[in-house]
């Protein structure tokens, strides 16, 4: 089993939290020195606490912890694990390394996953500075998954995807002699 837990590497979401926060705040105590229009700044700081509170919950209280978990039949899951602040972690996801068509590190031209494809992002950052961009295939369809693995995971996984292309399709008729 090998566990790793993603750091931070930038306080963009914990700077932009307390910012609305900061704006929130001021425009209460704006809304009690006008009377006559108290409704109007209230509105706006009650506005500007709803992205405060999801930025607060997704990427300032989140942590992940990325596993991989081999089992007795030789298979091997990539588990993903939030702690949202406490020690209770959630499994939000788990797919089997069989399931990965291609792993490709982050970068301007995947930056968005392609039309019609659902992409999940497990990352602590906002905009984090190196990720890595999975391509999945399973019953469920395909997808994309985006996370921040560290070396030893990535080279795995990319070890993986460059297995997985080099063999032919299993539904492939077989040649007959």
């Amino acid at each position: 089993m090998y566990d790793y837990q993603p750091p931070r590497q930038n306080a963009i979401a914990r700077l932009l939290t307390v910012a609305l926060f900061a704006i929130s705040a001021a425009c209460f105590v704006l809304s009690s020195f006008l009377p006559k229009l108290a409704v109007i700044p209230q509105a706006v700081g009650l506005v500007l606490l709803v992205p405060a509170i999801q930025l607060t919950t997704r990427y300032v209280v989140t942590r992940y912890l990325y596993r991989l978990c081999p089992y007795e039949d030789g298979n091997v899951d990539l588990e993903i694990y939030a702690y949202r602040g406490g020690a209770r972690m959630q499994l939000v996801c788990r797919i089997g390394l069989e399931e990965i068509t291609a792993a490709a590190p982050l970068s301007a031209e995947n930056a968005k996953p392609p039309k019609g494809l659902r992409r999940y992002n497990y990352c602590p950052d906002m905009r984090p500075q190196s990720a890595t961009v999975l391509s999945i295939t399973n019953r469920d369809g395909d997808c994309e998954i985006i996370f921040c693995p560290d070396e030893k995971l990535t080279a795995l996984l990319q070890q993986k995807s460059a297995a997985a292309d080099q063999q032919p399709p299993s539904d492939a008729p077989e040649k007959a002699e």
